[in-house]
């Protein structure tokens, strides 16, 4: 292991031993809220947020009981905040950051209280911090923290003047090109009171993803239009959460819904978006791989491989939809990229 990941392993052994951290050991883990190196407390955080999310994978539940977490006094609630912040939920990220729930030592005993309920030992621990400093060195160097890669070098979606898509088998659809797989259905849908095809739905199993492309003239346009669809759904009487995960910052939403028989329902969707060079991607994942908890990677995966191609055909003077995001006003910003139709 390298001397980063050693000292984490130390900070965790002090902690199991006597159930504190001594101020020489807290100074070597240099805890911050945004560091600009990979640091033993980065490390240690990232090495519990794989152990949550691979018992939340497994269906199982935080150890809440267990007494690395009950002796720092920690309640329920608390915990269930730290647990949710590791796994991604921004909303309990920010409420726990005002009343210092977020602190090392906190961040310590749901490590040890994970390690224990796992039976984490030896090399297995020595490969848990590796991987958490892979992903810790990755994020340090990220200019967006919830998407751990750089887009349109390293992972897409990509923009069609781009490298590193060429040997993807692509489907082109003029405006996008997405990915061709076995057992993938594709339909492509007009846009509200337009005959313009502006939407591809791609269907796998219980799963599917709509995509929709705009054109874009500001920095930003992925958190303008959170914001935008946010509001609707409330206004709808539903629930929204920002989410950081592999895909970026994506709301995971619950929208009533008019069941059989005329009962109200909630129907899960996930709102995915990445700003591109003058454009923005979105796409909205409903089914099996909206459902809270589902990690299935096949959405990520595929909304990775998309191309997006700016300058197929524009239209300058598509007006927008009130299902699209930005003002209505007939300019390029916000307004939809035309699909065709594959050959």
């Amino acid at each position: 292991m390298s001397d980063v990941s050693s000292a984490a392993r130390l900070i965790l052994e002090q902690f199991g031993r006597s159930g504190t951290l001594s101020d020489s050991a807290v100074a070597r883990a240099g805890w911050q809220e945004r560091p600009e190196r990979v640091t033993p407390a980065l490390v240690l955080v990232f090495a519990a947020k794989i152990l949550v999310q691979l018992r939340e994978e497994d269906g199982e539940t935080f150890p809440v009981d267990a007494p690395a977490v009950t002796a720092q006094g920690r309640g329920a609630g608390e915990v269930a905040t730290i647990v949710s912040a590791l796994t991604g939920d921004l909303r309990a990220a920010e409420a726990g950051r005002p009343t210092g729930l977020f602190s090392l030592l906190g961040i310590v005993a749901v490590l040890v209280a994970l390690t224990d309920a796992e039976d984490i030992r030896g090399e297995d621990l020595d490969r848990l911090f590796r991987a958490a400093e892979e992903i810790a060195s990755d994020f340090v160097r990220a200019e967006d923290p919830f998407r751990l890669v750089e887009r349109g070098v390293e992972i897409g979606p990509w923009d069609a003047g781009e490298t590193g898509w060429q040997e993807i088998d692509l489907i082109d659809l003029g405006g996008l090109r997405i990915p061709r797989e076995p057992g993938v259905k594709i339909q492509l849908n007009e846009g509200e009171g337009s005959s313009d095809l502006l939407e591809a739905v791609v269907l796998r199993g219980a799963t599917g993803i709509q995509l929709q492309a705009f054109h874009t003239t500001r920095d930003g346009a992925w958190a303008r239009a959170r914001q935008i669809l946010a509001r609707r759904v409330r206004d709808l009487g539903g629930e929204v959460r920002e989410w950081g995960g592999r895909a970026g910052v994506e709301l995971r939403c619950d929208v009533p819904v008019q069941q059989e028989r005329g009962s109200q329902g909630l129907q899960s969707i996930r709102m995915l978006g990445c700003d591109g060079p003058g454009w923005l991607l979105r796409a909205t994942v409903t089914g099996e791989g909206a459902d809270s908890g589902n990690q299935d990677e096949w959405v990520c995966s595929y909304v990775g491989r998309v191309v997006v191609v700016p300058l197929f055909r524009p239209t300058p003077s598509l007006q927008l939809s009130a299902t699209d995001f930005g003002s209505g006003r007939p300019s390029l910003d916000g307004q939809p990229i035309r699909l065709r139709m594959p050959d």
